[in-house]
């Protein structure tokens, strides 16, 4: 977590940390570092149980609860979302929508955002697409990539999405990045990143409010 931290420093960029209620818990110092240093702190469940395994009740409680524990780190209201493993219920986004959250990042079936439709109407719970090639996991525990393989992907990735003027959304975890090769990787695709005219690193919420608020 700290060497991602002081990598983040060191290239001046801000991220969105989407943290789990009970690792919040369990790790107060870390949420506290993660805050002090300017970053965004979003809800991740209170544990990291696909809400597509729980009860509705189950459900609510631990979103509510993962929200009241990092807004006390947080000292303003949260509202950003990513449901535990990307596995959302099908009452997730009418549930985000009525405790207010402003986003959530599940769904891989997109480049761009997109308002979630909720009771086949258009919401106001904007969905940030997310990868499974884009995903630190998938590559280093799922494929058994080596970090040469992950970051030579991820630049050609980066073209791609940067010729069609799309979000890049990365997800890190800092067990897996936060490796020393694999630290290495994320640096080498933020350096190449830089090099581009027209491109910022971006709290997810800065994000939402710039350019769909």
């Amino acid at each position: 977590m700290y060497r991602i931290l002081d990598l983040l420093d060191e290239n001046e960029a801000k991220a969105t940390f989407c943290v789990v209620g009970l690792t919040a818990e369990r790790y107060p110092e870390a949420v506290e570092e993660i805050v002090s240093r300017g970053h965004e702190v979003a809800c991740h469940g209170y544990t990291h149980r696909g809400y597509n395994a729980l009860d509705p009740e189950e459900e609510r409680q631990g979103i509510l609860k993962s929200r009241e524990i990092l807004e006390e780190f947080y000292g303003k209201r949260i509202v950003g979302h990513r449901t535990p493993r990307w596995r959302p219920s099908e009452r997730t986004h009418r549930l985000l929508e009525e405790l207010g959250f402003l986003w959530n990042s599940d769904y891989m079936g997109a480049e761009e955002c997109f308002y979630n439709a909720i009771d086949g109407r258009v919401s106001k719970l904007l969905e940030i697409p997310v990868a499974y090639n884009l995903d630190d996991w998938t590559f280093y525990y799922d494929w058994g990539a080596t970090v040469k393989d992950t970051v030579d992907t991820w630049t050609i990735e980066f073209d791609g999405r940067y010729r069609d003027r799309s979000l890049f959304c990365l997800t890190m975890h800092p067990q897996v990045t936060g490796r020393p090769s694999r630290l290495l990787c994320l640096n080498g695709i933020m350096e190449y990143i830089q090099k581009f005219p027209d491109v910022e690193f971006m709290k997810a919420t800065e994000y939402v409010e710039r350019y769909w608020g």
